[in-house]
């Protein structure tokens, strides 16, 4: 008997399935014929932005550039920032230099010209315009730089804020490690020359014809101004400028009187006398540099002794013997064992005695005794004591009384002083007497600043009048220089025409950062002085000058009058400056 065949493939064979794909080269039929063919989605509604015209769109533009403009200009001279806008003037200064206070600028004369560029006394802008416009503000970044860094520390420079910011120094390494000094200055001149004829939009030969007229009346009034500074004359060079008919020194047998005449720069040998060093010789031949031999003032001749007042041991044994019996009176015996009497209060040192208790004796508390500076303030009748408990290196608690008469403290005596005179340290300076009314000294050498701050009335003037009084009477032009800020203009203006100022005492608010970010140039500078001759500081480097023959290099020292003042006004860059001199400078002798 035959086996039979599989039905599953009979069955197929007999009923097709009708889910089978179609043949190839045949037509599929269509899915769903008998319904209707679904109409196309509609096209999106277009925007707000999209409905508005080409001109439309160019007024909203120009009244954006314009605002933001504005409101960098704002930020730029307002005191108070939001954190937004400080963070973003900080970045733009960062990566433009001091071309941010120019790209604000532009902003809005680009937003005002789009919102009226249809008057028709306003020149068009093209794209030649434009194009020259952006050449020239890169070329002055460029060359902003230059002027403040060198290539070497354009970077670093740059993050300062200083400069053509990191645009600026970009541009700068490029052409100066890419075509050397001499390729750079040409491909400078090349750039303004192209940058010019695009942005006035004129060929290089017109601008040439324009240009030559201007740079021949610059030379002409250049020529004379140089001829009146170094025009000949029959007499020797004086270096003190002009002198009197009065007889020498020598024969009227004191000093010369000599007429200053305000700033010198510092590599000038020819500075004029100071007011407090009037006995100086010089040596002048027409043939070689005139040397100044400077002489330092005797203290005797400047400054007026102190009188000491007349001091009352009975009036002092009396408040001892109070303060005894006032602390004996809280449960608090002591003894006073030391008194120590200062310029304007009086320490009475006061040793805790035993009390006895039902564990035995004990002695007072030091706790106790200050915790009551009011009752013994009520008792001695003074306006208010400070209880240092203990003192430090002694046994004893310190009560300090203010005197009933205040003694003067004289700057004379203290520089007189033994201390002071065995102090060798250029910077050192005096600040008064201690609780005892030993002398006080201090050295701004080891000191990375010094912020001198008080009440009104509390002596901060005096004291910077004294720093700088003591900086003068042992430092000559030759191993100090400083730089003097007083925006108040009655404080330090004073030392004006004294030949160890750098410049005329600032005194305008804009132009402090000028001179704290000339600092910091001065700083970098001396840091690539040292590097070339292998000296670690000033110290060092002034040494190997000294045994080489060379020309050293002074201390400089700035001192600013109302700081919280320039803080307000220019904050950021107030306290960058500071902050990077306060570190890096000491090194450097600022």
């Amino acid at each position: 008997m035959p086996a039979p065949k599989p039905a599953s493939r009979s069955r197929k064979a007999a009923k097709p399935t009708g889910k089978a794909r179609p043949s190839k080269g045949k037509a599929a039929p269509a899915k769903g014929a008998r319904k209707r063919a679904q109409p196309a989605p509609a096209p999106p509604a277009p925007s707000w932005w999209d409905q508005l015209s080409a001109e439309r769109k160019l007024d909203i533009l120009g009244i954006l550039l314009a605002f933001i403009g504005l409101v960098i200009i704002l930020s730029l001279i307002s005191v108070n920032r939001s954190l937004f806008l400080g963070g973003l003037i900080q970045l733009l200064g960062q990566i433009f230099g001091w071309g941010v206070y120019i790209l604000p600028i532009g902003l809005v004369v680009m937003g005002m010209w789009l919102v009226f560029r249809k008057i028709e006394r306003i020149p068009p802008v093209s794209v030649e315009r434009l194009t020259g416009i952006s050449l020239l503000f890169l070329w002055l970044l460029t060359f902003l730089h230059t002027l403040v860094a060198a290539p070497e520390t354009a970077e670093t420079i740059a993050l300062t804020g200083v400069g053509g910011g990191s645009l600026g120094g970009l541009f700068q390494r490029a052409l100066w490690f890419g075509l050397g000094a001499g390729g750079a200055l040409i491909a400078m001149l090349a750039w303004l020359i192209i940058g010019l004829s695009l942005m006035l939009d004129i060929s290089v030969q017109d601008l040439f014809r324009w240009s030559g007229p201007v740079i021949s009346r610059l030379r002409q009034q250049l020529t004379r101004r140089l001829a009146a500074i170094f025009a000949p004359s029959n007499s020797p060079a004086k270096p003190f400028g002009p002198r009197s008919n009065r007889p020498s020194s020598a024969a009227q047998g004191g000093p010369a009187a000599v007429a200053t005449n305000g700033y010198t720069p510092l590599k000038t040998a020819a500075a004029p006398m100071p007011a407090i060093a009037p006995n100086l010789s010089t040596t002048t031949t027409p043939s070689s540099p005139t040397v100044i031999h400077w002489a330092l003032p005797a203290v005797h001749d400047i400054l007026d002794a102190g009188s000491a007042p007349a001091v009352n041991e009975d009036f002092i044994q009396q408040r001892a013997r109070l303060i005894e019996d006032t602390l004996a009176s809280f449960g608090a015996p002591a003894q006073v064992v030391e008194i120590s009497r200062g310029p304007t209060i009086t320490q009475f040192g006061v040793e805790p005695l035993f009390v006895e208790s039902r564990g035995g004796r004990t002695r007072v508390r030091v706790s106790k005794i200050a915790s009551l500076s009011d009752d013994l303030a009520l008792a001695l009748a003074a306006p208010r004591i400070r209880i240092q408990a203990p003192v430090p290196g002694h046994g004893y608690v310190g009560i300090e009384v203010p005197n009933e008469e205040m003694m003067l403290v004289a700057l004379r005596d203290i520089v007189d002083s033994e201390i002071f005179q065995r102090n060798k340290k250029p910077l050192s300076f005096a600040l008064g007497r201690d609780v005892a009314g030993h002398p006080m000294l201090a050295n701004l050498e080891s000191m990375p600043h010094l912020l001198i701050a008080g009440t009104t009335g509390s002596g901060k003037s005096v004291c910077v009048n004294a720093i700088l009084t003591s900086m003068l009477l042992h430092n000559t032009p030759d191993d100090l220089r400083l730089v003097l800020v007083d925006p108040k203009r009655v404080e330090l203006t004073n030392y004006n025409g004294i030949p160890h100022l750098l410049g005329p005492v600032v005194v305008e608010m804009e132009r402090v950062v000028g001179a704290l970010q000339w600092m910091t140039r001065e700083m970098d500078k001396r840091y690539h002085t040292f590097a070339q001759v292998g000296a670690r500081n000033i110290t060092d480097y002034n040494a190997r000058m000294k045994m080489q023959g060379g020309k050293r290099l002074p201390m400089l020292v700035i001192i600013i009058d109302e700081l919280a003042d320039l803080m307000m006004i220019a904050p950021d860059e107030t306290e960058r400056t500071i902050t990077r001199l306060a570190q890096l400078a000491r090194a450097t002798g600022i």
